[in-house]
């Protein structure tokens, strides 16, 4: 069967029987990093379509190919084959030109290091990568029919577990470095890649040394563009949280000044309440002025922590506790956090806080306790909160898993505590003791 096909394809059938392969392999490398980017409309008939129009690209390659003979004839073909696998992975994937991008390069790059992987091997084994696809034989004469299948089979495995540890987790987020970046990597890899593939097999069969060499050489190129590639998503995952968390500084210190000045305003209230009291106490019994009295200690019970910022915040979360039956226990030197701005004071505190109040207001309402202290150890200051938790498992980042309807940005409370502590030189850890939550964060100080 196979030899009526090369028969009827003429002297082309070699060239453009490699040309084609080249395209499958590299379009199942592109297939295997796009699994999370969606499928088009008529996925299959898309493959089919491509698939045909492949042929009819690949053949007509092989004949311009085949007469010119020349290394620039040879590179404006690998260059077709590259235009036309992100034709592809564009025509078959549907997602932003970013991750259709990264997935194209990830696929070209995956397939040219494990292309050149295999001849390597070869190569180190003495064999002559060139003579034939054999591990063990030297002559293509004697090649048997299970080093065929070894042969596919390891591109196959190499394929599937390169993709599987390095694919996008994630899709990227639009901004202008990333852009940059990715079409910087774009670039690369069409023009470098090729370039430097079809030089390098003009050269590599003078002798076996110079063959490892650029073998070896394009393989390291190859596996740092792919760690690249996976360092854009890591990076631009680090730089969309930081933005994340800079509109939610942004909210704390709105929301700082909207306390303050809701605080001063009570306190002045129940100042005036109390002398109000106090000229009408004589015309009300004593169980009247009692409730009133203990009404207007519930308002105007200030945290005193020697930090401004820090008895704003307290003092809020404080009549939040009262007003939902939460014991709230606290010893608090805010002296030693002068070094914070007002705003990392208030996220730290109000993050704590919030979600230490969540907590508990799932538990029994005689574990409805949240201890809080401040104080200065060796080495450093010390922040450290406790309370129960209906034993809900624990995320990654020590948050429990919440019940707010702000799914998306639940967890940054935590991250932004470490992103302050960090600046500092600080740490923080999260520990679970059955049914209790711990929370430490450390401040190291100069001795």
């Amino acid at each position: 069967m196979m030899s009526k096909i090369f028969t009827l394809l003429g002297p082309y059938a070699m060239e453009a029987s490699s040309l084609l392969l080249t395209f499958l392999e590299t379009q199942l490398c592109i297939s295997l990093f796009a699994r999370n980017l969606k499928r088009r409309r008529f996925f299959l008939l898309r493959i089919l379509f491509f698939e045909a129009l492949g042929i009819s690209l690949f053949y007509g390659l092989a004949i311009y190919n085949t007469h010119a003979g020349t290394l620039l004839s040879r590179l404006l073909c690998y260059l077709a084959i590259t235009a036309f696998c992100l034709l592809y992975t564009i025509g078959i994937f549907h997602g932003s030109l970013e991750d259709t991008l990264i997935v194209f390069c990830s696929g070209e790059v995956t397939h040219q290091l494990v292309g050149k992987l295999y001849p390597l091997i070869q190569n180190l084994l003495g064999i002559n990568d060139k003579a034939t696809i054999s591990l063990f034989h030297p002559s293509v004469a004697d090649i048997q029919g299970w080093e065929w299948i070894l042969f596919f089979l390891y591109h196959i495995v190499a394929y599937v577990l390169i993709s599987r540890f390095l694919h996008p987790k994630a899709s990227l987020r639009r901004d202008k470095e990333t852009t940059r970046g990715i079409a910087l990597l774009s670039v690369n890899v069409v023009f470098t890649i090729n370039v430097l593939v079809c030089v390098s097999r003009t050269f590599e069969g003078d002798n076996l040394l110079l063959s490892i060499t650029i073998k070896t050489f394009v393989i390291a190129l190859c596996s740092v563009i792919l760690v690249f590639c996976s360092g854009i998503f890591s990076q631009n995952e680090k730089s969309h949280q930081l933005e994340v968390l800079q509109q939610l500084w942004k909210q704390d210190q709105a929301q700082y000044e909207s306390v303050k000045a809701s605080m001063d305003a009570i306190s002045l209230k129940c100042h005036d309440l109390k002398h109000i009291l106090c000229r009408i106490e004589n015309k009300l019994n004593q169980e009247e002025i009692n409730q009133l009295r203990n009404a207007i200690s519930v308002y105007d019970s200030r945290v005193k922590t020697g930090n401004d910022v820090l008895d704003v915040v307290l003092s809020e979360k404080n009549l939040v506790c009262t007003n939902q039956g939460i014991q709230f226990c606290t010893m608090v030197d805010g002296s030693l956090l002068s070094f914070l701005t007002p705003v990392q004071t208030y996220s730290i505190f109000g993050n704590i806080m919030d979600n230490a109040i969540e907590a508990v207001q799932k538990v029994p309402e005689e574990l409805r306790i949240i201890s809080l202290n401040c104080h200065r150890t060796s080495g450093g200051i010390v922040i450290e909160e406790s309370n129960y938790f209906d034993g809900n498992p624990i995320l990654a980042d020590g948050t429990i898993t919440t019940t707010k309807s702000d799914q998306a940005r639940h967890g940054y409370g935590i991250k932004s505590i470490k992103y302050i502590a960090r600046q500092y030189g600080g740490n923080i850890e999260t520990t679970i003791q059955e049914n209790m939550f711990f929370l430490r964060v450390f401040f190291p100080t100069e001795e």
